[in-house]
């Protein structure tokens, strides 16, 4: 499967422009992972996302209990770690490929530099980023609710 098919599949680039894909894929860095393999563990410093090609990649969280969680299973086309375009800090969760897999993985580095050189890119991709994200807490919003009322004390 071609990159472009990949990251067209992708809906983190749903609309993009032939010539935004272009620049997008010549980004993005092809990787083999063996089944089992961490991609990246929790707490690890976050430097890029990633886009499943080929395989299932397990997302986990490993609680004090020490027992894992498994939080979701991504399919080819689903996108992974990718605040760490627009925050990086530390990854959130765990992630192993289940099976051996193939990836397409855009660091933040070179995000950067393509912001440079085109920005109205690198917008559109991170306006995607954020509304995914905004979905994803909207769904939790109701286990997000007694945490967000012992934070502001009430």
């Amino acid at each position: 499967m071609s990159k472009q098919t990949v990251m067209k599949s992708c809906s983190l680039f749903r609309g993009f422009s032939e010539s935004g894909m272009a620049m997008m894929e010549k980004i993005a860095r092809e990787r083999k992972i063996p089944a089992n393999t961490p991609i990246f563990v929790e707490d690890m410093v976050a430097e890029s996302m990633f886009i499943v090609v080929l395989g299932v990649v397990r997302l986990s969280i490993r609680p004090a209990d020490g027992q894992d969680q498994i939080l979701e299973k991504l399919a080819p086309g689903e996108a992974f770690g990718e605040l760490s375009l627009l925050i990086g800090g530390h990854r959130m969760v765990t992630a192993t490929a289940e099976t051996d897999c193939d990836v397409l993985e855009i660091s933040r580095r070179d995000f950067a530099k393509l912001q440079k050189q085109r920005p109205q890119v690198c917008l559109k991709l991170m306006i995607s980023i954020v509304n995914q994200f905004g979905q994803k807490v909207f769904a939790c919003k109701d286990h997000l609710k007694p945490l967000i009322l012992t934070q502001i004390g009430k």
